[in-house]
């Protein structure tokens, strides 16, 4: 698999954030989530899903792993793998680009961090930028109302420039609110 075809996703300066050692997940199966819900729109022509993601949580901003990436972070990446896992892996529906947007709360639901319109397009050139790798567990409701856990590809996100690179990305999605 061609894992990396795109150098960079995009551009941005990274606000300088501490991270604290308290509450960090030893690996990729520790992130919590609580809810992952899938909805069509009333319109089904309209090529939007409707996603609902919430965590534990209270302050997403320390660390993930012990490194750069705060829980933020990787909860953006969990909803970018979700998003092409689920919905985007054809980017369009007759001619008109297919969107998921993401409504994302912490705290048990009770912060809400912003809704999030994640364009399949742009979904699918981070996944091909990053590629997938190892899978985790999800529970997730779909669209049917039928829940189940699947395992889903998380992004590849090595250390080093991927990890800086991917920081520069989750700092221009910005939310809808």
């Amino acid at each position: 698999m061609l894992k990396k075809f795109a150098k960079t996703v995009v551009s941005a300066a990274i606000a300088a954030t501490s991270f604290s050692a308290i509450a960090q997940a030893a690996s990729p199966a520790d992130i919590r989530i609580n809810t992952i819900r899938l909805e069509n729109t009333l319109d089904a022509s309209a090529n939007v899903r409707l996603g609902y993601f919430e965590v534990p949580d209270r302050n997403t901003t320390v660390s993930a792993f012990g490194g750069e990436m705060r829980r933020y972070d990787v909860h953006m990446a969990r909803m970018i793998a979700l998003s092409h896992r689920f919905y985007c892996q054809q980017p369009y529906s007759a001619g008109i680009e297919k969107v998921v947007v993401w409504d994302y709360r912490a705290n048990n639901g009770r912060i809400d961090m912003g809704t999030f319109n994640m364009p399949c397009t742009l979904v699918e050139q981070v996944v091909n930028t990053y590629g997938l790798g190892g899978t985790v567990p999800m529970e997730v409701e779909l669209t049917d109302g039928s829940v189940g856990v699947f395992n889903v590809q998380t992004l590849d996100i090595e250390d080093g420039w991927e990890t800086e690179d991917f920081l520069r990305f989750v700092q221009t999605m910005k939310p809808e609110r």
